[in-house]
């Protein structure tokens, strides 16, 4: 057990305590394939409706009985809502993770200004490596998606390594960058199940991920892209939150015998995240390992 504050050794043990950042200079910038076509398509963000959907987030979490805390927004920093990539909550203590684009390293300095000098376990140092990416699937299990970019061989490679020095059995899964992050195309609902879009990983991968005893829910590439259904958040006990717009999903999550909150998140999905995105668990419940 670590001895610091934060602690997580899973995707899906009981939320206790999550990292949010209010979307007040939040944007759509150029920067992924998903904005790209929003913009192109002549959308743009609403500011009344963003604040309005976050707000929905935050209540669902609460009523969850989810403790929230916030960074500060800053201006300069449109995609600094999406707090999931600027830190990794571990097993051993918070690693401040390496920004690829350049309009987000700003991030860095007030993630270090949260977290403090006593909570920070490692900052990465040799290429990117992004917490989209990372999955802390179960206790000794841990996947990060690798596309050359947001998170790039060195970045993947330090980061696993700190786990393969613990004991863990890590795997780098490498897909499109056009994904952006691998919480786009796979996440955990619940242990030993997630969601996934199949065509957007190698076979050889999804066999991995079923050989973990991994059950995978397929998503389609439209409802993965558009809809950003595989970018959901599980809170654990059968619980998990997933964008309104995701209505197929959602039937097959409640289908399955989840509990599933449903906030609206138009807003964010059009510019590239969702639940997944705009949360870092900072504190779940061990997960026991059978």
């Amino acid at each position: 057990m670590s001895s610091n504050q934060w602690f997580i050794d899973s995707e899906t043990g009981h939320l206790d305590d999550v990292l949010l950042c209010p979307p007040t200079y939040y944007d759509w910038i150029p920067s992924n394939d998903i904005a790209i076509l929003s913009l192109e398509n002549g959308r743009k963000p609403e500011t009344h409706a963003v604040r309005k959907q976050f707000d929905e987030l935050v209540d669902a979490l609460r009523g969850a009985d989810v403790a929230c805390h916030f960074l500060t927004p800053q201006p300069g920093l449109p995609y600094q809502v999406y707090t999931r990539d600027s830190s990794q909550t571990t097993p051993f203590g918070t690693v401040v993770t390496s920004l690829f684009r350049q309009e987000r390293k700003g991030e860095k300095a007030l993630i270090d200004s949260f977290y403090g000098e006593g909570e920070i376990w490692k900052t990465a140092t040799r290429g990117h490596v992004e917490g989209g990416d990372i999955h802390v699937i179960s206790p000794g299990l841990l996947a990060v998606g690798v596309t050359g970019t947001r998170t790039d061989t060195a970045g993947a490679e330090e980061f696993t390594g700190w786990f393969d020095e613990a004991g863990w059995q890590t795997r780098m899964i490498r897909f499109s960058d056009h994904f952006l992050h691998l919480d786009v195309v796979f996440s955990m609902v619940a242990e030993n199940l997630a969601l996934v879009a199949p065509d957007a990983l190698a076979d050889e991968d999804l066999d991995w991920f079923r050989a973990q005893g991994i059950r995978l829910l397929p998503v389609t590439y439209k409802e993965a892209m558009r809809d950003m259904a595989c970018n959901v958040l599980a809170l654990g006990d059968g619980r998990v939150v997933s964008p309104r717009h995701s209505t197929r999903v959602n039937e097959m999550l409640r289908a399955e015998g989840l509990t599933v909150l449903d906030p609206e998140l138009d807003q964010f999905s059009q510019g590239g995240g969702s639940i997944h995105c705009m949360t870092m668990p900072l504190r779940r419940r061990p997960l026991v390992k059978a």
